[in-house]
């Protein structure tokens, strides 16, 4: 009869296996976890810009479209000045959002003035005299060119979120008729 060890010789042997394989998943664990983290981390901060950006491009718009009822727009007339609510406590041209409604400025926008790149008149065969009265405005008979001209104006905003300090610039363009009396003095 053969006779081999004896059982509890081998026991140890399981011991340290076991505390190995429980060492190696443990690791596995903490790194997955660690993994998560970091993504979680670089989709708020991704969240954070696109959030700051959209803002960005909010106050843009607005400042557009801040008293263009009449033939002028706000920023022409009053540029540093562009919004009749500004963010309390900052400047003329700031603006602030809460975006997740919790009563506190997620977002700062600040707008920069904007500038007048290029001026082009304005024919008047061009006007739609019968369908916009601002247009109808600008027709000068029985000359070829009109009493306004499209401008063109650079404006720039820099948006911060409070939270994560992302910050974003945003430049947009955009093209606007206008009295000749009120861009003569304001563009090249």
């Amino acid at each position: 009869m053969m006779r081999g060890r004896p059982a509890g010789s081998q026991q140890g042997v399981v011991l340290v296996l076991a505390m190995i394989m429980l060492l190696v998943v443990t690791l596995m664990v903490v790194t997955a976890s660690n993994l998560v983290q970091t993504d979680l981390k670089v989709v708020q901060n991704i969240e954070s810009r696109e959030m700051a950006h959209s803002a960005a491009l909010a106050a843009i718009e607005q400042a557009i479209s801040a008293g263009s009822d009449g033939l002028v727009p706000r920023f022409i007339e009053e540029p540093n000045s562009m919004f009749t609510v500004p963010c309390p406590g900052k400047g003329t041209n700031d603006l602030c959002y809460d975006v997740n409604h919790d009563g506190s400025d997620d977002v700062t926008v600040s707008v920069a003035p904007p500038t007048c790149t290029s001026v082009s008149p304005t024919p008047n065969s061009e006007l739609d005299v019968f369908n916009s009265i601002k247009q109808a405005s600008c027709y000068l008979p029985p000359g070829v060119y009109s009493m306004c001209a499209y401008a063109v104006w650079d404006f720039q905003a820099t948006a911060i979120d409070a939270v994560t300090g992302a910050k974003v610039v945003v430049r947009q363009g955009v093209s606007v008729l206008s009295s000749l009396n009120k861009i003569d003095t304001v563009c090249p």
